[in-house]
């Protein structure tokens, strides 16, 4: 059966058909040549044409866009100024000798030269006359210098706009979404070939000033070498100079009056502009080992960094970043890390991550690797009314000696790096809300194997407080205090001999799931964080009472990341072994801590505070000597003006609750009216005792304090004021 209608002739069998009778139409010589032929001279002529126009014209147009520039910035307050200008080729523009002057400038401030150019050349692309771009761009002792101090600014004239803004309402956007979009614009249509030399960029505010300087930059199709050179100097302020002397304890050490930081280096690679996409490596410059950044952290420098950006784009409504680099020789000098240089041979890591406003998302197939550990990693912000937090970081089971020996150092200065067998395998875990901080998910957990085992130890074996061991406190960088934990000494009382109410509040206070946990309290430590989040502030610790005696009686009192990496490390290693007995544990700690200024151990205070022995004390004095341990050197604060415990003494009064609520029937509530011994009270009234009794003081290396001891609360615990680590 025939159809009626005739077959549909596709827009491409079409342009086919046409392109076959031209060339039909061409070979045989046909009106198709001739209409070639015709148009190639048309469109030949009308391109002289312009071209010869663009030739006469182009100075005039120069000379009119410049003047317009000039008559523009003069009623805006500033001088344009160049020496001489003309053209490159056909469609490049240079100018010597340019200059942007401000009228206002005062004569006491810099900032008067805004923008000075000793040679500015700029190639035009037009072939493409619907997107008109930039060809190439070319620059000689480019400077610009800004200021900005309460009294001149010598660009913020320039921000303005002549012309009035229209009223018009634009759908709001994700504003990252939106700076993605500018940039990948700006990269877009950035020159194929970039040369700057002698270019230097300042900013001065009330701060300091901070100036970049790019001796040789240049990018010639997708290949990028420069050489950077930042310098920063900061004033320093009176605030700065008090924080400084408090931590150095010493008011004769000063500070300089600027802060002066430099950073340089050598960046060489390349860089894709249409997908954003690149490699480039970081050498340290004129022969130097290492490329310092004082900027971003003191000491911190390295001696190689690689980074390459694989994928990064808008996907989904968010930008999707696909990264990955490293450092080798990494290295950190700061005494808020370390007291001692820290070194990494290689730390490297892969990172693909999600952003959009108010949400930011790294993957779990991220990885981070320090020498041969190396972990997944993932982290989730979800902000809005109520944020979200997450984090987790897992390492596959790795051998347990490759473990340790690639542990940075001088991260581990006190304990050292121990050997061992066997293998190890880690997972942390952290999810929080805004509004349910209490609430938030908190595991940390490392699995050895059934072979793990330690075969040395590096400079620390806990297994000495097993027998009788020397014990020194330092205070301020010195010895205060040198005593033998044992029984050659005559104020150590074994834990049998302590009133075990004094045990009790002790735990209480400090740690109720001693006897039961492995070194870690969890819900302590979920505690604190609810605490501090809500806070704002580190307003409350999370360490245990073995934590505390790691750090006690094995490392230096000085607050630094690194004496807390080694007190965990440490405390794990002794209770996951089950190296020190907790009876043991307990009992040291009894006899070493401070209970007062210049009071050590169980014995001391009970004479010191009720001339009784530590096995003669009533709950209401076990309830006040556990209650002192967070804040030993301010008992006073927690005394009235006889010597009584104040009723509106938070950590008392808090610790009495606790024991009420758990033992409320069998306590006579009379018993909590404490008061110290008047002898105790008359000293304590006067200056703080330092004791005198001091035997073979340890060698010169002297560590800060870190007073209190951190006291962790249990779920009814009580905000307090302590800041500690």
């Amino acid at each position: 059966m025939n159809s009626d209608k005739s077959p549909r002739i596709t827009i491409l069998a079409r342009i086919q058909t046409w392109i076959d009778g031209l060339q039909k139409s061409w070979s045989e010589g046909g009106r198709g040549k001739r209409i070639v032929k015709k148009t190639a001279w048309i469109g030949g002529i009308a391109l002289t044409v312009l071209l010869v126009a663009w030739i006469a014209l182009r100075g005039f147009l120069l000379n009119w866009a410049f003047d317009k520039a000039v008559a523009k910035l003069d009623r805006k307050g500033y001088s344009l100024q160049c020496e001489d200008k003309g053209f490159t080729y056909l469609f490049g523009v240079r100018l010597q000798g340019l200059s942007l002057n401000h009228k206002k400038h005062i004569d006491t401030l810099p900032g008067k030269t805004l923008f000075a150019c000793k040679e500015l050349a700029v190639g035009l692309n037009v072939w493409k006359f619907w997107d008109i771009g930039l060809s190439g761009f070319e620059t000689k002792n480019l400077s610009l210098d800004l200021v900005n101090l309460p009294n001149y600014c010598n660009y913020c004239d320039l921000l303005g706009n002549d012309e009035k803004p229209e009223d018009v309402k634009t759908p709001q956007r994700d504003p990252i979404v939106s700076l993605f979009r500018q940039l990948e614009n700006w990269i877009g249509k950035a020159p194929n070939h970039l040369e700057m030399s002698g270019t230097r960029l300042s900013l001065t505010d009330t701060t300091g000033k901070i100036a970049l300087e790019l001796p040789n930059t240049l990018y010639r199709n997708e290949a990028i070498n420069l050489q950077l050179k930042a310098t920063s100097e900061k004033l320093v302020t009176d605030a700065q100079r008090k924080e400084y002397r408090r931590r150095r304890k010493n008011d004769n050490d000063t500070l300089p009056a600027i802060y002066r930081k430099q950073i340089e280096f050598v960046m060489q690679g390349d860089l894709d502009k249409d997908d954003l996409t690149g490699h480039v490596s970081i050498k340290p410059a004129n022969k130097q080992k290492y490329v310092s950044i004082p900027l971003v952290l003191n000491g911190l420098g390295f001696q190689k960094a690689e980074f390459e950006v694989s994928e990064l784009g808008e996907s989904f409504g968010a930008i999707h970043a696909d990264l990955q680099g490293g450092f080798m020789g990494l290295q950190v000098d700061d005494e808020r890390i370390s007291d001692t240089l820290v070194q990494v041979d290689s730390a490297h890591g892969r990172f693909v991550c999600d952003v959009k406003d108010g949400f930011f998302e790294l993957d779990s197939q991220s990885t981070v690797r320090i020498n041969q550990i190396s972990a997944n990693v993932f982290a989730q912000y979800e902000g809005g009314n109520n944020p979200k937090y997450a984090l987790g970081l897992y390492m596959p089971r790795l051998a347990a000696n490759a473990f340790f020996s690639s542990l940075p150092v001088g991260l581990f200065r006190n304990i050292g790096i121990p050997k061992a067998t066997g293998t190890l395998e880690y997972r942390f875990q952290f999810a929080m809300e805004h509004e349910k901080p209490r609430d938030c998910v908190l595991e940390s957990r490392m699995w050895p194997s059934s072979d793990f085992t330690i075969v040395q130890w590096g400079n620390v074996d806990p297994r000495m407080m097993n027998g009788s061991f020397a014990y020194t406190y330092w205070d301020k960088g010195e010895p205060v205090a040198r005593f033998q934990v044992g029984g050659e000494n005559g104020n150590f009382t074994p834990l049998e001999s302590i009133n075990q109410d004094l045990v009790r509040c002790v735990l209480r206070s400090e740690d109720p799931d001693f006897f039961h946990h492995q070194g870690f309290y969890m819900d302590a430590f979920r505690s604190s964080i609810a605490q501090n989040y809500r806070q704002k502030r580190f307003a409350r610790g999370g360490s245990t009472i073995s934590m505390q005696l790691v750090k006690n009686v094995f490392l230096g009192r000085r607050k630094t990341i690194a004496r807390k990496v080694e007190e965990i490390l440490l405390t794990w290693l002794m209770e996951r072994r089950s190296l020190v007995s907790k009876n043991r544990m307990m009992e040291v700690y009894l006899n070493v801590i401070e209970w007062g200024p210049g009071i050590f151990g169980a014995t001391e205070a009970a004479l010191f505070y009720f001339h009784k022995h530590p096995s003669e004390l009533t709950l209401g004095e076990c309830t006040f000597m556990a209650s002192i341990i967070p804040m030993p050197k301010k008992v006073r604060w927690f005394l009235d003006s006889n010597g009584c415990v104040k009723s509106n003494n938070g950590h008392f009064r808090a610790l009495k609750n606790r024991l009420l609520a758990k033992d409320s029937g069998s306590i006579d509530t009379a018993v909590f009216q404490v008061c110290i011994h008047p002898d105790a009270w008359n000293r304590l009234k006067g200056p703080a005792k330092k004791r005198e009794d001091i035997e073979n003081p340890l060698d010169d290396e002297a560590e800060e304090t870190e007073l209190p001891l951190e006291a962790i609360e249990n779920e009814m615990g009580v905000i307090d004021d302590r800041s500690r680590k």
